[in-house]
């Protein structure tokens, strides 16, 4: 593992940008595999526990933190919990409209760190975070954002997004005691074991898939799980979540641009110009640091 020198903050920040290119294949990946959101959520996290096990083994720390131990397995449960509500909220409504609202998150950390971490958020995070969002309805497209109904789907999606933000601000909490391959692999051992009996309850089909569909779920535990949220729970120790929270929103921004040679979904006038806000308010919100 690089040590991580306190002079060099711009490190943290590479592996922040490196891990949100990582999870951006997340949504293309989810679709080439072709199956149930639930399926594909499990796997993903099966599959990144397969992955990440060994590696832990060969860097493997004295663990003598248990405190540390319970907020890795409480934000596996809060990741697994994320991802079984998006995705069913995918199934539920607009898939356009569902990736507006998930994009909350930055607003629930912002809430969450002045409540529980007793940080105040600065006016510039507030609209920073308010400009991203603009550009992400700007993606989707405003007149359906406009038009939509609060429907099951659509609350879902924003119990998701509750979700991911408490996610980001309890990693900063357990990052601070555990080394990041403890953390990711306590973690994500929890995940598996909750989408699996998420699976389980809704009987949810767990095979009997392609081999295309098999290699979309391999890389999707590999590339995203592993690579991206090792890179971004390394960099969530020492950058502020409210920092991060915002940051992540540019995902939609290179999932839209890796869709382009992958899926040959071209990139529309309006999304062109969303992507070009979300970039902009996270500029402003990373420009102090």
């Amino acid at each position: 593992m690089i040590k991580m020198h306190k002079d060099h903050p711009w490190i943290h920040y590479a592996l922040l940008i490196f891990g949100v290119l990582c999870i951006s294949w997340s949504a293309i990946l989810v679709k080439i595999a072709g199956i149930s959101g639930f399926g594909s959520a499990f796997y993903r996290m099966f599959f990144g526990m397969v992955g990440i096990i060994p590696v832990w083994l060969y860097f493997k720390k004295p663990i003598t933190d248990l405190k540390g131990v319970k907020v890795a397995i409480v934000c596996g449960i809060l990741f697994a919990c994320d991802i079984a509500l998006w995705n069913t909220s995918i199934m539920l409504s607009k898939a356009s409209i569902s990736t507006l609202l998930a994009n909350l998150a930055p607003v629930w950390v912002g809430l969450g760190s002045l409540l529980f971490l007793k940080q105040k958020p600065t006016r510039i995070f507030w609209i920073g975070t308010a400009i991203s969002i603009l550009g992400v309805s700007i993606i989707v497209g405003i007149q359906q954002v406009m038009g939509a109904n609060l429907n099951l789907g659509n609350m879902l999606a924003i119990a998701a997004s509750m979700f991911y933000g408490a996610y980001l601000i309890t990693v900063r909490k357990g990052r601070n005691s555990l080394d990041t391959f403890s953390f990711t692999t306590i973690s994500m051992v929890s995940s598996t074991v909750v989408l699996g009996l998420i699976c389980l309850f809704t009987s949810t089909p767990v095979w009997g898939f392609s081999a295309g569909s098999w290699a979309a779920l391999i890389t999707l535990g590999l590339v995203p799980q592993v690579l991206g949220w090792l890179a971004i729970n390394q960099a969530l120790g020492h950058i502020p979540p409210t920092i991060a929270s915002v940051s992540l929103l540019s995902q939609s921004v290179f999932t839209a641009l890796f869709s382009i040679p992958v899926l040959g979904e071209m990139l529309l006038l309006h999304e062109v110009v969303g992507a070009v806000v979300v970039l902009a308010g996270i500029y402003l919100v990373n420009k102090r640091k």
